[in-house]
Formats: C-alpha cells, sequence, structure tokens
C-alpha cells in the first residue's frame, strides 16, 4: 500500500514538473510586442500583481487600486517598499505631479535607481501602453515580462486598436494596471482598466487610462508632500477610493478582483468564527 501510494505521488509530481516545463513564459498586454520602456516601468508585487511607472526618484505613478502598502517596488534590480499614497507629489525637480480617478502615486522608502519617465503633453494621435501583465486572459495570473502595443483614441479616456479585427485585439490585461500611457514618447497618464463589450470578456478591445498632469516650474523649491506626510489615521478613507465609472462595457480591474474577493471572504469567515 505505502509503495503504491509513493509510486502515485511520483508520478504526480512528474506530472506537475511536466506542465510547468510547458508553460509558456509571462508576458504581457493581449496582442503586443516587446517594450522599449523597461528604463521607467515597474513591477509592483504583493497581494496581487499591478505595473508602474517611475516619475522622479523616490515616487511611482500607478493605478489607486493598486496602491497597497504591502506591495513591493522592483525597479532596477531592487525592491522597495511604499512609504506613503496620495495624488499628488513633488518631482525632482521641484514641479508637481498629480493624478485623479483610479490613479495614485506612491511616495518610496528609498530612491529607486531607474530612469523617471519625462511627464508632458503631445499632440500625436498615436498612443504607447506598457505593461507586465498577462497576454492572455485565460492565464490571468501570468505575469513578468514587458510587452507594448501602440493605439489610438476611442473616447477621451479610452484607447482602442486602430488595426481591431475581430474580437480580441491589442489592448492592457490582468497586471497592467497602473502602466504608462505614453504620447509622442512623454507620459500622459496610467492605465487603469480593460473594458470589452462581451460580459465574459475583459481584455481585448478597449483600455482606459487616467491623465497625469504636471504644474509648476523647476525653479521652484522642493517642498513636502503633506498628504504623505500626515498620520494616516487622520486620512479621510474616501479619499483613497477610485471613483466608479458607469459603462455598458464590461470592465475590470487589471489585477483582478479574484485576489479581493478572496481575501474579503476569509476576514468574513474570522470574524464569524470569533462571535460563535
Amino acid at each position: 500500500m505505502r509503495n503504491g501510494r509513493f509510486r502515485a505521488l511520483l508520478a504526480c509530481a512528474f506530472f506537475m514538473l511536466t506542465m510547468l516545463a510547458a508553460t509558456p513564459p509571462a508576458n504581457a498586454i493581449v496582442m503586443g510586442t516587446s517594450s522599449s520602456h523597461g528604463g521607467s516601468t515597474v513591477r509592483l508585487v504583493g497581494p496581487y500583481y499591478c505595473t508602474g511607472v517611475a516619475i522622479s526618484r523616490r515616487h511611482v505613478a500607478t493605478a489607486a487600486h493598486c496602491a497597497n502598502r504591502a506591495m513591493r517596488i522592483m525597479g532596477g534590480g531592487g525592491s522597495l517598499g511604499i512609504a506613503g499614497v496620495a495624488k499628488s507629489a513633488v518631482l525632482d525637480d521641484g514641479r508637481r505631479a498629480s493624478v485623479s480617478g483610479d490613479a495614485a502615486i506612491l511616495t518610496l522608502t528609498s530612491a529607486l535607481s531607474v530612469s523617471p519617465a519625462t511627464i508632458g503633453q503631445s499632440d500625436s494621435k498615436r498612443f504607447t501602453i506598457a505593461g507586465y501583465g498577462t497576454t492572455n486572459e485565460s492565464n490571468r495570473f501570468a505575469f513578468g515580462t514587458l510587452h507594448e502595443a501602440s493605439l489610438v483614441a476611442a473616447s477621451p479616456l479610452a484607447l482602442v486598436d486602430p488595426n481591431r479585427s475581430g474580437s480580441i485585439s491589442a489592448s492592457a490585461c490582468f497586471g497592467d494596471s497602473g502602466g504608462p500611457v505614453m504620447r509622442g514618447g512623454v507620459l500622459v497618464g496610467i492605465i487603469t482598466r480593460a473594458a470589452h463589450p462581451s460580459p465574459r470578456i475583459a481584455c481585448g478591445h478597449l483600455t482606459r487610462w487616467v491623465p497625469i498632469t504636471i504644474s509648476g516650474t523647476a525653479s521652484e523649491p522642493v517642498v513636502a508632500d503633506a498628504a504623505i506626510d500626515e498620520p494616516r489615521r487622520k486620512r479621510s478613507r474616501s479619499a483613497h477610493r477610485p471613483e466608479k465609472r458607469q459603462s455598458s462595457d464590461a470592465q475590470v480591474s487589471l489585477f483582478g478582483n479574484w485576489f479581493v474577493e478572496k481575501a474579503e471572504a476569509r476576514k468574513t469567515a474570522r470574524r464569524k468564527t470569533a462571535q460563535r
């Protein structure tokens, strides 16, 4: 009996190793290509996966639903923690970067050894999105290789593949939340969500995004970020809740709500057990 169980375990282990060997490497962006924006684009790794973009040595812009202090920022060969979350931050040159809606700016515990993206404006009709997420919606947890895609505006805050044909075309997908939206070589916004007309599909159509803006001049002195420096217990929770968008499309937070739902279910179970 023991020998039989041992042989069964060996067979199971061999099967798992075979499947792992056959698994393709983690890519990003549905129907995208290898990206050249790795110098400023970083990974967020923790309870789930997201993408971010360095905007200074100590600041990373990402999606607000990715702004979890349990996340680690992976970039430039290092792993850094999050010291604060806000809607604006003073950059290395004294100017202030700001975001709204489902976007946030993270202050890091130490400086990144990457080249920050240049924030600006452009009249170019082409947008480039980049992210470390999956290329295939059926494999939501694939993550790790930076890819990009060239899109055009479908509406003021939605992008689409200009060569779209069929039900699936280039777009952001799971793990790409917080990735950069570039236009004319400068950073203009942050990826937030994917949307698809089909209720059964999330990726392969629209890529939602929010702008990042810059104010002030490089000659102004750097000042402390009040929203970051104040004690966390005094900060309003509502300030960190992403804005809800009404749309007929099926939309999805790109890190995957599966993780959040599982965590909430565990918390509810623990509370019920404690009340018994």
